[in-house]
């Protein structure tokens, strides 16, 4: 007994004569079997092709997801990320941990190259590790496995953090008072900076390591001093330096306007070279680089900040009539100086005239007075790598404004004030300003 399915197949088959059989058969019904192979090809063509269509979306929805997991190839891109490994963490807490920060593509690939690796994820131990991101996952657990990377002094230095900030988060680590941090902190050439950072200083500025303790995880415990920390830090700024080409770039920064000379306005503070070209020293980009990484809210405006800050010093406001002075007017800077005497800061949300405490005339940070035009006696943060790129390669652009205006730090950017109100009433309605 033939069933179903194998009468199904046999009619499939009897669609596909033997030439001999086609020959055999009156001309009518050759044509008439000759549309329907026609008709029995198309079909199974049909079928391959839903079939093909339906693997293949298969493969893209459900097996790619579930079965093949991605993976970056390499020992990282050279973007640092410190992971702290838990006590009690299990190896799929680890790779978890690890695709979050971005260090592994997908926690299943992590988890399968410690299962080929005999479940050696197990062994990983609490503690603190420097990473890269965009490992593969081998390099990645190879490393958390390899003891002499486990950091177990470690203490962390955002990227933004301020001296004060910094000396009081060492001091909380290893027990070293604050006070000899603050000690060292007006020697910088003393603990390792290189004298070229203070190349064509003027009356304003002051030499302090600010802007020169690199924000990174550090493994300092109770036997370093003061010193030996801060010492520490500098050498891996002048490391990172080096290494993006700061000092190179910045003799590359376009002219905002080559026809302006700051040195002509009257009570400008600019110090520029005295070599007739657009030039600035690397003290002026660092200090731009540390604003940058205190209003910047997504990496992708950070150099589109630095021209903004630029263009506020080399821009003729007298020309443009957006402005009152070449001078900053930044919130990140007048509270700086509020911070570095003990005051508590104060943001333009708050009820209170922020226009006389931009020109606050103690507070020598609040260089908004075209008295105090120009740059700031110091940096006003320790900047990261991916900033002190961006301060050193702005983008081209006309801006003088500038105001974060969306909840994932996105900011909207102006050349003219009222075009800078528009942007600043659309940042009010996301509640950002």
């Amino acid at each position: 007994m033939v069933g179903p399915a194998a009468e199904v197949e046999n009619r499939m088959l009897g669609d596909f004569r033997t030439e001999d059989e086609r020959a055999d058969a009156p001309r009518s019904h050759r044509r008439k079997d000759s549309g329907k192979s026609v008709i029995a090809m198309t079909l199974v063509v049909a079928l391959f092709a839903i079939i093909g269509v339906g693997g293949w979306w298969a493969y893209d929805n459900v097996i790619k997801d579930y079965f093949v997991a991605e993976d970056y190839s390499g020992d990282g891109n050279g973007t640092e990320v410190t992971i702290t490994v838990e006590d009690g963490w299990f190896v799929s807490d680890i790779a978890n941990h690890l695709q979050e920060e971005g260090v592994v593509a997908s926690a299943k690939a992590f988890l399968n190259a410690s299962e080929d690796d005999g479940n050696s994820g197990q062994e990983i131990q609490p503690g603190t590790y420097t990473m890269q991101a965009e490992m593969s996952a081998a390099s990645a657990l190879a490393y958390l496995l390899d003891e002499a990377n486990r950091m177990t002094n470690a203490v962390t230095i955002p990227e933004g953090f301020r001296i004060f900030e910094v000396f009081a988060r060492l001091s909380e680590h290893t027990g070293v008072p604050v006070e000899d941090f603050e000690a060292l902190a007006g020697d910088p050439e003393a603990l390792g900076v290189d004298p070229i950072w203070f190349e064509g200083f003027g009356d304003r500025q002051v030499k302090s390591v600010e802007g020169f303790l690199f924000p990174s995880t550090y493994e300092f415990d109770e036997t370093w001093t003061a010193e030996d920390m801060l010492k520490a830090m500098i050498e891996r700024f002048n490391t990172e330096i080096a290494e993006i080409g700061f000092l190179e770039d910045i003799q590359n920064i376009p002219d905002p306007d080559p026809g302006f000379d700051p040195s002509t306005l009257p009570e400008q503070t600019f110090n520029p070279p005295t070599n007739g070209e657009f030039k600035i020293y690397p003290w002026m980009a660092l200090q731009i680089a540390s604003i940058v990484q205190s209003e910047s809210g997504i990496a992708e405006d950070d150099a589109k900040i630095a021209r903004v800050m630029y263009n506020k010093l080399y821009l003729s406001w007298i020309d443009h009539g957006q402005t009152n002075c070449n001078c900053f007017e930044s919130e990140a800077i007048w509270n700086y100086g509020r911070l570095y005497d003990g005051e508590e800061a104060i943001t333009s949300h708050e009820d209170i005239n922020w226009f006389e405490v931009m020109r606050d005339p103690d507070n020598p940070w609040a260089a908004s007075a075209r008295e105090n035009a120009g740059y700031m006696p110091t940096p006003i943060s320790n900047p990261g790598a991916a900033v002190l790129e961006a301060a050193a390669n702005p983008v081209d652009g006309d801006w003088l404004f500038f105001v974060t205006a969306y909840e994932d730090g996105r900011a909207l950017f102006a050349h003219d004030h009222d075009d800078h109100e528009d942007n600043t009433a659309i940042a009010r309605e996301n509640g950002m300003a």
